[in-house]
């Protein structure tokens, strides 16, 4: 698998992952637990399950599109960026509430 390819599918997995816990904390700590204003509003309105499910399709549409104009370093960037501010505050927010 090439470079690019591979930061494509980092990218995806970010985003479902991301789209998977934010769903859990919704459920379990209520609206608040989205920071993203956006999302939030349409989680109030659509619900969490809509709402998460079309952002995160959205987003992975852009990454595909990113990949397509061969623009991979700004994808490499923006995967960093998940990694580092939105999967790895919501793991390290899990395992300081685990027991």
């Amino acid at each position: 698998m090439n470079p690019a390819r591979l930061t494509l599918a980092i990218f995806v997995v970010f985003q479902l992952a991301d789209g998977l816990i934010t769903y859990m904390a919704v459920v379990f700590f209520g609206l608040h637990a989205e920071a993203n204003p956006l999302v939030a509003t349409w989680i109030a309105i659509a619900g969490a399950g809509p709402a998460l499910l079309g952002a995160k399709l959205v987003a992975c549409g852009c990454g595909l599109v990113l990949y397509r104009c061969g623009t991979h370093r700004v994808l490499a960037g923006l995967t960093v960026i998940y990694l580092v501010g939105a999967v790895g505050p919501w793991l390290h927010q899990l395992t300081v509430l685990t027991p």
